[in-house]
């Protein structure tokens, strides 16, 4: 088998989440590749949280590998990478040190967008150099470099079969389902709970039992949200999934889901798995760079109203977006 090396500074559960497609595609295209996956300091959720789901496709890693800068020093102390060879190593990552450190190590064909492509041994064009592009997008015109092809953009993630059993007991094949993720990491992301309210409200009208996705920090939307909806379900009070991660459950949970509704968030990646539509609310954040082209994905942004702030968007514009699926 032949050897491909990706190089990362590390994933959290949302940058893992998002680079899942990157492993399909690295797969896909390059089967007879092994595929290596090497972090600077960080960890990666490769090798915990989504163990389950690299394990897959990734064949071995080497994590917090702490590469040293200067030339008179081992490339790390913590592996022989002097002894390593690779087929293909992608750089995944823009910083010039660890360009200039990780190309030491012994290959034949080395990608890397760092510094406008300039250690590339196959050249970025310009437009690659210069368009504005989702991360993800930008990674594939990297891939593209080595291997050119259509992108999978019917790709699914895979879920666990145990958990999907169990969920099969929660959720009825008669019911017509609509989730919803009212929370984010950060305030100014989060749009107005009432709206949530108020588009729960109109989808019971439209026959819709309401699942509800609530984060740690989100506690107290639970007693609100269950004055207001009382058959709506709460997926982390389920005790007949208490087994699983809350990651697993999310995912899982979107093959039962007619779409949802979310901020931008934690949980939003974990509903991007392109079994349902998605709508994802937007507001200071730009939508282009941190929105994967999934075929289900439909984003609403402040932008639209030359606004930064998500609560300009408005309770209409998220009804014509649901309409806008076909239900």
């Amino acid at each position: 088998m032949k050897s491909i090396l990706v190089f990362s500074n590390g994933e959290k559960i949302g940058d893992g989440i998002i680079k899942l497609p990157l492993l399909n595609e690295l797969k896909r295209r390059l089967p007879n590749h092994n595929l290596y996956w090497m972090t600077d300091h960080g960890n990666t959720v490769y090798t915990s949280t989504l163990k389950s789901i690299s394990s897959n496709y990734i064949y071995k890693f080497y994590e917090k590998v702490n590469l040293n800068y200067f030339f008179s020093n081992k490339i790390s102390n913590k592996y022989e990478l002097e002894k390593e060879y690779f087929d293909i190593i992608f750089d995944t990552q823009k910083s010039v040190f660890r360009t200039l450190t990780l190309k030491r190590i012994k290959h034949k064909t080395f990608i890397s967008g760092s510094a406008s492509g300039i250690f590339s041994d196959i050249k970025l064009d310009k437009k690659l150099r210069d368009e504005k592009k989702y991360y993800l997008e930008y990674l594939y015109d990297l891939l593209d470099l080595i291997l050119k092809e259509e992108v999978d953009k019917n790709f699914k993630f895979p879920i666990d079969k145990n958990v999907e059993i169990s969920l099969k007991k929660i959720f009825s094949d008669n019911l017509n389902y609509a989730g919803i993720a009212p929370g984010a990491g950060e305030e100014n992301k989060i749009w107005p709970l009432n709206n949530y309210i108020e588009i729960g409200k109109y989808l019971e009208l439209k026959d819709y039992k309401i699942v509800f996705y609530l984060g740690p920090n989100e506690k107290d939307y639970e007693k609100v949200l269950k004055e207001n909806f009382r058959n709506a379900i709460f997926l982390e009070n389920e005790k007949l999934l208490d087994s699983f991660s809350n990651i697993e459950i999310i995912m899982a949970s979107t093959k039962f889901l007619k779409f949802a509704i979310s901020n931008d968030s934690g949980v939003s990646h974990m509903l991007s798995t392109n079994y349902c539509p998605l709508i994802k609310l937007f507001g200071p954040k730009d939508s282009v760079k941190f929105t994967p082209k999934l075929k289900n994905l439909i984003t609403v942004s402040s932008s639209e109203l030359n606004s930064d702030k998500i609560e300009d968007i408005s309770v209409k514009r998220v009804i014509t977006a649901i309409e806008d699926i076909n239900l």
